[in-house]
Formats: C-alpha cells, structure tokens, sequence
C-alpha cells in the first residue's frame, strides 16, 4: 500500500485559472511516501477509478504523467498550456500545479509516476550508462511537455504498468526516462521565475517531519524531540505544522500508523495486537479507538473483510 496524504497549505498568493483572472486559492502539499521495497510511485487510473483530484498542490517529488487521450489544460505554476488528444509532461520538485487528467473518453487511461531527488542522487547517477537521463532530469527547469510522437511512441509501456510486477514497473520506467531523455520537440514550460513562491522557511520543515516520522514510526515520538532537531520550541514546531498542514502533528502522527497498519494486515499474515506495536502504538483499546477513527472499522473487522477478498 502506498501511503499518501493531501495537506492543506494555505496560499495568500493569487494564482491562475482558466480564464486569465487570478482569485485567492487554496495550495495543498502533498507528502507520499513508498512501502520500503519500492523505489517509485507508479498509480494507474480509468475512468472508472479516477485520481483523487486535488487542486493546486506542490510535492517534493518529481512527477510524470501521462494522459491516454482526451482535452485538456495544463496549469503549471504561472504557465497555462492546452492539450488534445493526451498529454505526456514532466514537472520537477516543487512546482504548483493543477491536476492533468480529464473525463472526456471511456478508453482514457492517465499513469502518474512521482520519483525523489534521492532516486536520482543515490541511484541514477551511479551509473555511468545512465548519464543521458541524468542530465537530462537535472536540467528540467521547471516543466516540460513531450510532443505528439513521443508520447504516441511511449504509449504502450505506459499501459503495461497497470499489469506488472513491482521489478518490471522499475525496468519500464527506466525505458521510459530513457527515451525521454533522448526525444526532440519538447515544449519546456514554466521557465520563469513569476510564479508564486512557497514558504521557503516551514516547507523543508514539514518534509523533514514528514521523512522522521517514516523512519521512526515504531518508536516513541515526541513533539518536543523534532522540535529540537528543527531548531524550534515545542510550541513553535506545533503551531508551524498546526499552520503549514491545517492539522495537529499528534493527528497526523496517528494517522499514519494507521496507515501503516493497514500496510501490515494487508502485505502479511500478521496479529492485531503484533502490528500495533510495530506502528508505536502501546494501548490496544487506544490503537483500535484511532484504526475505527480512519478506516470505519475495527482492526479484526479489517481484517475479516480481507480474508473475504481473499477467498
């Protein structure tokens, strides 16, 4: 299970939208983390199984998507572009953007792929053949959408995914990058700095939360230990993430070890009371109180329902 949370982040800037005029939005943070044995975000979607569209939003990560066929705009930071018949666009860390798919075809299929800086640091460039798609993602100012040929040309690997093992999904984009890195007729987009700036200051704050939290879920948290590491008062770290998330860290803490739970009864054949204390849960009955909260249901009744699915 891939764990993703939208986070309100609340924008006094004035942003684009379809029609030229600007209005005060709301910008969202989106945080998405991996299970530990992958290394990418590949998500699949129809008509019948949408993306939870958001509205304007930044990530860490960077992000490809691809869009089978169908009209539609592309709003990225203070550039507005539009597409028909599909979209192929590559965006780097950071950068506001709205949603890219659309309803306009039942066949339509949309693929979003969102990778870490990390995947690139620590993975990519240690290769020597891999040099070419190095380059080529360090380089990405802002955006860039492919053109007609080449998304036609990379329109069957995208469809594969939806079929392959998580080792196949890793050779696939590989391929993928690879082709991108080579392909002409590329439209690069958002090359200017006239777009609005994210706090500069809570925003690596919050990533830096977000990234303790997923190493040391199991264990005792405490407000006042990444406090510290933030150079901040435990009142300070609280009303920063109070104001950067529009949530409280002790909500979003619970929430996901939910998660992870739900991980664990999921991916192994593993005991309540085994999987509360591997999220850092010490209480039973406070750990099935948070688990009915998120998910609707009781941890035994969870995991009945999928057994069911199961048989």
């Amino acid at each position: 299970m891939l764990i993703y949370y939208q986070f309100d982040y609340y924008s006094k800037y004035k942003l684009p939208i379809k029609n030229h005029q600007t209005k005060q939005m709301k910008l969202s943070y989106e945080n998405i983390y991996l299970e530990q044995s992958k290394s990418l975000k590949i998500e699949s979607y129809t008509k019948d199984s949408l993306c939870n569209l958001i509205n304007w939003h930044i990530h860490p990560e960077y992000e490809i998507v691809f869009v089978r066929n169908g009209n539609g705009i592309v709003q990225v930071a203070s550039s507005t572009e539009t597409y028909e018949n599909g979209l192929l666009i590559l965006l780097g860390p950071n950068v506001p953007h709205m949603p890219f798919g659309n309803n306009d075809s039942e066949d339509n299929v949309e693929v979003v792929i969102q990778f870490s800086e990390r995947f690139i640091t620590e993975k990519l460039q240690h290769f020597p053949e891999f040099s070419t798609m190095f380059d080529f993602i360090k380089k990405l100012p802002k955006a860039c959408i492919f053109s007609k040929e080449t998304k036609e040309k990379l329109s069957g690997s995208f469809l594969k995914f939806s079929s392959q093992s998580s080792a196949e999904k890793l050779l696939n984009f590989m391929h993928i990058l690879y082709h991108l890195s080579i392909s002409s007729g590329n439209k690069w987009i958002a090359t200017s700095s006239h777009y609005p700036e994210i706090d500069e200051i809570s925003l690596p704050r919050i990533r830096k939360v977000f990234e303790y939290v997923n190493k040391n879920y199991s264990q005792t948290i405490q407000s006042k230990t990444i406090a510290t590491q933030l150079g901040l008062t435990t009142n300070s770290f609280c009303r920063m993430f109070k104001s950067a998330t529009n949530r409280s860290f002790i909500g979003f803490l619970n929430e996901f070890r939910i998660k992870k739970a739900q991980e664990y009864f999921d991916n192994k054949n593993t005991s309540v009371s085994e999987v509360l204390y591997k999220c850092g849960f010490n209480d039973p009955s406070y750990f099935c109180k948070q688990f009915r909260k998120h998910t609707g249901v009781s941890p035994s009744t969870y995991i009945r329902e999928l057994n069911e699915l199961i048989v």
